[in-house]
């Protein structure tokens, strides 16, 4: 029981210290914005840098159209998700 204050301070100060996660999310793109390059998975919206890895066919954020199934790996940066690979969803 000592253990648990300590964890939630530490849980408490990674909230407030500019917290990087990464995690991976699949489904089909409900809408995107070709200026910002920018799309919307289940109701969440995935930026695309120069740096996003296109995989399975696709080549670019222009390949990318509404209703397409695909499995998108991200980075939550400063409350931005930021596409790091996007690739096609295989049932």
């Amino acid at each position: 029981m000592k253990r648990v204050p300590g964890l939630l301070s530490a849980g408490t100060l990674l909230l407030f210290s500019g917290q990087v996660l990464a995690d991976d999310m699949e489904g089909s793109i409900e809408s995107l914005d070709t200026n910002a390059q920018t799309f919307v998975l289940q109701g969440i919206t995935f930026k695309t840098t120069d740096n996003t890895d296109y995989d399975d066919g696709l080549t670019q954020f222009a390949d990318l159209e509404a209703g397409l199934r695909v499995e998108v790996d991200f980075t939550f940066i400063n409350g931005i998700h930021y596409a790091t690979e996007i690739e096609l969803d295989k049932p």
